[in-house]
């Protein structure tokens, strides 16, 4: 700071204000809001006159920004200057092609694709941010150091893609044509005229021969409707144009094929499932990569750090029992804790999931009369078991226990779930006896 003087002094302790970095990031969130409340149709509106006054207050802020901030570091020649850093090499292009934009647009002879492609810059400006706040820098360079990696992840998805779309043109190759008649099935029946008959009108269309916009004819278009239907977007109609293929250059037949289903459920369970937990798993594996690099200084290792961690987290386990042995209430909570009472709930919870798929469409009276009375016995039995649970461990007990949060809750659920069905058939049987 001596060889520098005054100036240099100045910018020093301007850049090391306590609120100078504060004041950037609200300008930098200003800028952020302005940008997106332009009007990109009417590009001469009063609205954007207004934001473009305040573009060009915010563009002077970052100048400022930028020029204290190469007083204060250097330019390039040593450690530390402001050019070897590359958020302050994208700061510097933000703010130059915004200045560069600002001179052509002030310029009688200017290029609106230049001004245009100038201004799009603008957009790097939230990025602006990551560097002003620790976890979100943290984030960011996990996900850079995560996109080294998922190089290699990305080989096995291609090959594994390659090879569903090697047996997908195996499978439906010249399979996707169809007719605009649906009662025309090949080509050569497919010519002429027909009558369509629409919901007002009829009216005379001409047949033609036509293939699905997205089809399996050859290994760059399976590719690209695999990675369709991978995406989640019209896999449907990809699906249901499956089930329907006949033969080759043959028009469709409703659910002709509905073992094809079975290549989409495997093809999801390896892509939007299996490969999208991958790509989580290493930005997971990553983020505690970068997590123990950090506790690299501490001088204890990585199990006596877990060890720590757990001794101040653990809590102890407790479980309620009556204190008198000689009551009705222990004996019916010796009776409820028993594995012979648990396992019995859980063949009932079995049997009863069996009961409720047994339902279907056009099912006989006497068949649905007897799932009827079924499915009143369960709730029955699993009323009687909260009644016996909480009569056990008492109601407040019951609730507010550490060791089964969720199946307490469940018990209580259940019951408020039950009690109605029970009630309306008990209902329902009075009302029929009279």
């Amino acid at each position: 700071l001596n060889n520098c003087g005054i100036h240099c002094s100045t910018c020093h302790y301007v850049v090391n204000l306590r609120y100078f970095e504060m004041s950037i990031l609200l300008v930098i969130a200003a800028s952020s809001i302005a940008l997106a409340a332009e009007d990109p149709v009417a590009t001469s509106s009063d609205w954007n006159k207004v934001l473009r006054y305040f573009d060009y207050v915010f563009t002077g802020v970052f100048t400022f920004e930028m020029i204290i901030k190469m007083i204060d570091q250097g330019l390039i020649l040593h450690d530390g200057s402001y050019f070897r850093d590359l958020w302050n090499i994208l700061d510097f292009i933000v703010v130059v092609g915004a200045l560069v934009a600002f001179a052509l647009t002030n310029n009688k002879g200017r290029d609106i694709k230049t001004i245009k492609s100038l201004r799009v810059l603008r957009v790097l400006r939230p990025l602006k941010t990551i560097k002003r706040l620790p976890k979100l820098k943290a984030v960011f360079d996990c996900v850079v150091t995560s996109l080294k990696n998922v190089f290699n992840i990305l080989i096995v998805y291609k090959l594994f893609m390659f090879i569903f779309a090697v047996i997908a043109v195996q499978l439906f190759k010249g399979k996707f044509f169809y007719c605009t008649d649906s009662s025309k099935d090949t080509e050569k029946d497919c010519q002429g005229y027909y009558i369509d008959y629409g919901k007002d009108k009829k009216e005379v269309k001409r047949r033609d021969w036509k293939r699905h916009e997205f089809h399996y004819d050859n290994i760059i278009w399976a590719l690209l409707t695999l990675f369709t239907v991978s995406t989640g977007e019209g896999w449907p109609q990809v699906l249901q144009h499956s089930v329907d293929v006949t033969e080759e250059n043959r028009g469709p037949s409703p659910s002709n094929r509905m073992e094809m289903s079975i290549f989409y459920v495997i093809y999801f369970v390896v892509f939007p499932f299996f490969f999208v937990n991958i790509f989580v798993a290493l930005i997971i594996i990553t983020f505690q990569e970068q997590g123990d690099k950090m506790m690299e200084e501490c001088s204890l290792e990585k199990n006596e750090r877990a060890c720590i961690d757990f001794a101040i987290s653990a809590k102890p386990l407790t479980r309620y029992m009556p204190q008198n042995r000689h009551t009705f209430q222990y004996r019916l909570w010796h009776f409820v804790v028993s594995p012979s009472f648990e396992y019995t709930v859980l063949a009932m919870i079995a049997l009863n999931t069996v009961v409720l798929m047994m339902k279907y469409y056009s099912a006989p009276p006497a068949y649905e009369a007897v799932l009827k009375h079924l499915n009143t016995a369960f709730t029955v039995l699993f009323s009687v078991e909260c009644v016996l649970k909480i009569m056990a461990f008492g109601f407040l007990v019951s609730i507010n226990s550490d060791t089964q949060p969720v199946s307490n809750a469940s018990r209580l659920l259940k019951m408020s779930s039950n009690i109605p069905p029970l009630s309306t058939e008990l209902f329902s049987r009075h009302v029929e006896h009279l």
